[in-house]
């Protein structure tokens, strides 16, 4: 699989990142606590893989972004599918958030806002100083610029109409 791997020479300085206390997280980061905002950056990509992951790490969408591969880390699974954005194989996405290299090798950004330019829609997972939403009582920051479209992948049923997300 194409996400698995990134070439040898890529290289990124990650600052400010600390580990995760899951053994099983080889990426050595902090997906809750290691939002830096002296890393922030705007990765646009194509997407090469579909959202994937679990609670304790997150979900994460493989980004190819010029010649760089980059693993964008959206929440965790239950935030995400409630709070999400239609993501499919080829989509023309934009994501800011703070970027990190992980003790694996690979490229990561610790989402703030996430859009979908093929589908016309973004999600916001983290506010603006990079706080995580899935664990306020706000409500999800999806926006919809089209309505249709649904969740690619796994889960399905998700719809959209006139900024609102529904299940069918």
């Amino acid at each position: 699989m194409l996400w698995q791997c990134l070439p040898a020479d890529t290289s990124f300085a990650g600052f400010g990142f600390g580990f995760g206390g899951n053994d099983s997280d080889k990426s050595g980061l902090d997906f809750i606590r290691g939002y830096d905002p002296e890393t922030v950056t705007m990765v646009t990509g194509r997407v090469v893989g579909t959202p994937h992951g679990g609670e304790s790490n997150g979900t994460f969408i493989d980004v190819q972004a010029g010649g760089e591969l980059v693993m964008l880390q959206v929440g965790p699974a239950s935030y995400w599918e409630k709070n999400g954005i239609p993501v499919r194989l080829n989509d023309e996405v934009s994501a800011k958030g703070s970027k990190a290299q992980g003790k694996d090798g690979k490229s990561y950004l610790i989402t703030r806002e996430l859009t979908n330019k093929t589908a016309g829609a973004s999600a916001e997972v983290r506010g603006d100083r990079g706080e995580p939403l899935w664990g306020s009582r706000s409500v999800g920051g999806v926006r919809s610029e089209r309505s249709g479209g649904g969740m690619g992948g796994r889960s399905g049923g998700m719809r959209f109409r006139g900024g609102m997300m529904m299940r069918h």
